[in-house]
């Protein structure tokens, strides 16, 4: 089993967080002694891994200068701060964008954008004071008054609102640099919230002056890259930000270009022949074949992607609606083989919605091994022992079409004849997933050391408000969902996991609600081994730091 290292910051009452100006994570990949991490494990043996810094320094001095050129598979649509989602995404506007808090190499929140963050359980609030040095590229400051239209665009307008901001009553100027969130209960993930999407801030002289239409194509942050020129469904090129606050941080690069390239033949070739430096949003396959060809990988070591099968169906009378066929689905279904044989071993398996080696993996969760003939008992058990037909949702992507198949093919083998579904990805996001009443669903999406808010968002009963994957389906037991509020709502660590592993059963064992598939690393970049990833992409934020990254 792939492991890694995250330290939980306690989620005190009252706590201080304090602002760090430089750099932070490292690419170090060491894990805890005697034990392996999923680097080590997963890897080929052709595989070669990312320089650690102090490597680095041993190799010589950084090159100043030149452009990274970086493909990736799909085109990001919106610009705007607020409505970022996806990992394309993520890592295109990291460039423009800088979180108020950051996560340190244990996996601490540490001010960044924000000098300090103070919570307050008693009286329901937490403290957010800012550095008085933060200047946009427009060249306007960040202050307090920015900050509180910041936080109320996002609650209002981000379609992640509920997952992060769902317990904010409202938002207070305090300071010239202070702003108070006030919650209606308390909430332990507000911290690592803030190395999301709520943390970043975009420039509200720019959105003033150009309204929130010409926003979605024109990126206006705090971070070392400003947008220089846009081809839709073509490329992006980005150029340094002359007013770049940081001063501690040295930006290596002139530019950055971004160029789509959805075909990975085309990727696999444009890497080869160095028209580009560097590819994101690879499929495993495409990741293995460019490890074997001496291409570096560089891999977030703190935020994960699950590929999960929801049972979304519950209407009476679907045979999905009872358990133990949801039961059955997951005994059925060969996970192993799926990250050994489709994914070459770089996807890994876990038994539940977590990973090992997290503060959040429950070892009591029992799981569902691989045992076809458990599933054909539990069908027969149900009343399907000749089996039934259902059909399975999902957006259109490589990685999903390939377990589709497979996941065909599994249960074929227990007599379920399933149906198979993709639609377009805008389709899909917008609406297809919103609008399933029979079947279930394969999705992916990421979780990091907010586990608990993304528990919230797709299992509680706020899923039926929000965006989350059980969204559409009637499934939120009582008990399940007071077990993750009571998670989220916790005073400190040794609380809060005490509930989030009762909800781990719950989901997996009690309600089979859904089977994870596999896992995988959320952001995962291969480059040619003329860069450095010194904590651009190899680090625990949310957000890829391209201070961080330069040509030897």
């Amino acid at each position: 089993m792939k492991k890694f290292t995250a330290v939980l910051l306690a989620a005190a009452m009252a706590f201080s967080l304090t602002a760090c100006g430089g750099n932070s994570g490292s690419t170090t990949t060491a894990g805890p002694e005697g034990q392996t991490t999923k680097e080590e494990q997963a890897k080929p043996e052709t595989d070669t891994t990312v320089q650690t810094e102090a490597q680095t320094e041993a190799a010589g001095q950084p090159k100043e200068g030149g452009t990274l050129k970086m493909g990736m598979s799909v085109e990001c649509m919106t610009a705007a701060a607020w409505r970022i989602r996806s990992n394309q995404e993520t890592v295109t506007w990291g460039l423009v964008y800088e979180p108020l808090i950051k996560l340190d190499d244990a996996g601490n929140p540490v001010g960044y954008l924000a000098k300090s963050l103070e919570g307050d359980k008693e009286n329901l609030t937490y403290t957010v004071t800012l550095r008085d040095d933060v200047y946009f590229s427009d060249g306007s400051h960040l202050d307090a008054d920015v900050l509180l239209w910041n936080f109320e665009n996002f609650k209002e307008k981000s379609q992640t609102s509920s997952t992060h901001f769902g317990s904010v009553d409202s938002f207070e100027k305090t300071g010239d640099y202070t702003v108070v969130i006030h919650l209606n209960e308390w909430n332990s993930q507000i911290p690592y919230s803030l190395n999301s999407v709520p943390g970043l801030m975009y420039s509200k002289k720019a959105f003033d002056e150009n309204g929130e239409e010409w926003c979605m194509q024109n990126p206006v942050g705090t971070g070392p890259y400003v947008l220089d020129k846009w081809v839709n469904d073509d490329s992006k090129t980005f150029k340094k930000n002359e007013n770049y606050w940081n001063k501690d941080a040295t930006v290596y690069l002139d530019s950055v270009e971004t160029k789509v390239i959805a075909d990975e033949m085309s990727a696999q070739a444009a890497l080869l022949n160095g028209d580009i430096n560097a590819y994101f949003g690879g499929s495993t396959s495409f990741q293995n074949t460019m490890m074997k060809a001496g291409f570096e990988r560089a891999a977030n070591k703190m935020n994960y992607r699950i590929y999960f099968l929801i049972f979304a169906s519950d209407v009476e009378g679907s045979p999905l609606a009872d358990v133990k066929v949801r039961q059955a689905i997951s005994y059925a279904i060969d996970s192993q083989s799926i990250a050994e044989n489709v994914d070459f071993g770089i996807t890994f398996v876990s038994k539940e919605y977590a990973v090992e080696g997290t503060p959040f993996y429950n070892d009591a969760v029992k799981g569902y091994g691989y045992d076809a003939v458990k599933a054909k008992e539990l069908l027969k058990e149900a009343g399907y022992e000749n089996g039934f037909t259902t059909t399975v949702y999902a957006g259109v992507d490589q990685a999903l079409t390939s377990y589709l198949v497979a996941i065909q093919g599994y249960l074929k083998e227990v007599g379920i004849t399933l149906n198979i579904e993709e639609q377009e990805t805008a389709i899909w996001t917008s609406k297809g997933i919103y609008d399933i009443d029979e079947g279930m669903i394969l999705a992916g999406h990421g979780f990091g050391a907010n586990l608990v808010n993304q528990q919230v968002s797709n299992f509680s009963k706020r899923a039926r408000e929000g965006v989350g994957m059980l969204k559409e389906c009637k499934l939120h037991p009582d008990d399940l969902d007071n077990a993750i509020m009571s998670a989220l709502q916790a005073s400190d660590t040794a609380e809060m996991l005490k509930y989030e592993f009762q909800a781990q059963e719950m989901i997996i064992d009690d309600y089979c609600l859904g089977y994870p598939v596999v896992m995988s690393e959320a952001y995962v970049t291969m480059m040619n081994k003329d860069l450095v990833d010194a904590h651009c992409f190899a680090n625990n934020d949310n957000f890829p730091d391209f201070t961080g990254i330069y040509f030897k």
